[in-house]
């Protein structure tokens, strides 16, 4: 009989030690991911698109002054620069262009190098029954409402419920005075948008 209760409490032992072990091992859930401050920063920025114009600024030496490039991401996403020659540009951040840039000076032919790329500026077009048409520039949280807003708002004359949204080929119309009752409606702008307000027949 004391045999079998000295087996039984070693088995008991045995059973409870790999418990133990399941969940300090096995159950423990995955750490989160930590992103970096730069990859928080490169998700903030916008992307590049073809024909931007962007400015290049290269310093290989803090005692001669930077290499200034002025280029336009061409057709097929890329920018030429000097040594290096063509670097794929369209898609990415000013930040990781910067890098890869770098990246492509370093060592094979400076020992060190900065690169800096200045952001584009963009514009939305805003016209027809507005106090201020003209060109805009574009930012991040520009909606329809924002947009009109920046134009001075509609004259007297605005149809207010017929706004026209062009974006390359396709034109949508928007009821702004059912955006204004309803702000969650509200469109988002993007870069080269072009928004016309038609004068109203009453």
């Amino acid at each position: 009989m004391k045999t079998t209760f000295r087996v039984e409490g070693v088995l008991t032992a045995l059973l409870a030690a790999l418990a133990v072990f399941w969940v300090s091992g096995c159950g423990t859930p995955p750490k989160p991911t930590v992103k970096t401050a730069t990859e928080v920063a490169h998700e903030g920025e916008s992307r590049l698109r073809a024909g931007d114009p962007l400015q290049v600024r290269v310093e290989t030496n803090p005692t001669q002054p930077a290499q200034l490039s002025e280029v336009t991401v061409d057709d097929e996403g890329f920018i030429a620069l000097p040594l290096i020659g063509r670097q794929k540009a369209e898609g990415l951040t000013t930040s990781e262009l910067a890098d890869a840039i770098q990246k492509a000076y370093v060592p094979r032919y400076y020992v060190r190098c900065t690169a800096t790329v200045l952001a584009p500026v963009r514009y939305v077009y805003i016209g027809g029954e507005v106090r201020q048409p003209g060109r805009f520039p574009w930012s991040k949280d520009m909606t329809l409402a924002k947009a009109v807003s920046t134009a001075g708002g509609f004259t007297e004359f605005a149809n207010r419920a017929r706004a026209e949204l062009t974006r390359g080929r396709n034109k949508t119309v928007y009821d702004c005075e059912d955006i204004r009752r309803h702000p969650e409606k509200d469109v988002p702008i993007q870069p080269g948008d072009s928004i016309y307000v038609p004068r109203s027949i009453f």
